[in-house]
């Protein structure tokens, strides 16, 4: 009995460490959570180890805070593929596709790639493009994992960025550095959507807009692709206001709320 009790409060002191760094909006000192988790500092410690071994948290020595780890954002991911986001999202997005004839993704975080849930192409469009439902590619070069990553906190982009060799490229340019992603994001996040042509593919563009959930985090993206060359500039930006509009359709059906942009 004694050893069942012991157990459960180690269950509810994890959980509650987890949920109060997924509250904040940057990485907290050790004090701080022993003292919103009502934790000892003894027993913390050696807990935060532990959770840092399995990818749940991270460390940052420079600042001496703790944030989420790369294993939490998966189970978050994890939930999100599940059937309910695909559902509400499917006729969404088949009216977004419709509206604009051009194909319409929807797409979520898994680790530092995105994860591509939900495609819809218009009748007589030639399925041309390499995002499928199931693929995965690197989200600092998607349009779709863009728009989520601008709305993450600077230190989980850190997180899910540690090394400059993460930021890889497929048609040989890119994004080369931490600080240049960031500068990315931060236009992103300005413009309000997120804009990317012939990183994935070469002669295809990607607009996409972000999927909130009822604390205002990203939590998934909209998002349209189409060749370049078949729609001239000074139709995106009409195009991404679409986009974001069924993103912001979405987000209510899910409940959530958008986030500050």
């Amino acid at each position: 009995m004694v050893n069942g009790t012991s157990a459960r409060r180690s269950t509810r002191r994890v959980l509650r460490v987890l949920t109060y760094l997924a509250s904040r909006a940057q990485p907290a000192a050790a004090t701080s959570i022993a003292e919103a988790c009502e934790i000892p500092k003894q027993t913390l410690y050696p807990m935060l180890g532990d959770m840092a071994d399995l990818g749940f948290v991270s460390y940052f020595p420079e600042e001496r805070t703790w944030g989420l780890g790369v294993a939490a954002f998966e189970i978050g991911s994890a939930y999100l593929r599940a059937e309910p986001l695909q559902r509400q999202g499917r006729p969404v997005l088949e009216r977004l596709s419709r509206r604009l004839d051009l194909t319409a993704h929807l797409a979520i975080l898994h680790g530092n790639e995105a994860l591509y849930l939900v495609k819809h192409v218009p009748e007589g469009h030639p399925h041309h493009l390499i995002t499928d439902v199931g693929v995965r590619l690197p989200a600092h070069l998607t349009a779709v994992g863009r728009a989520i990553l601008t709305h993450l906190p600077a230190s989980q982009v850190r997180v899910l960025y540690p090394h400059r060799d993460d930021l890889v490229r497929r048609t040989g340019s890119g994004i080369s550095s931490l600080t240049e992603l960031r500068r990315i994001l931060r236009l992103d996040r300005q413009r309000g959507y997120s804009i990317e042509t012939d990183l994935t593919s070469e002669g295809i563009t990607c607009i996409a807009g972000s999927v909130h959930d009822h604390e205002g985090r990203p939590v998934a993206a909209v998002g349209i692709s189409f060749v370049t060359e078949s729609r001239p500039r000074n139709a995106w930006p009409a195009i991404a206001a679409a986009v974001q509009q069924s993103a912001d359709t979405l987000t209510a059906r899910i409940h959530g709320q958008r986030g500050v942009r």
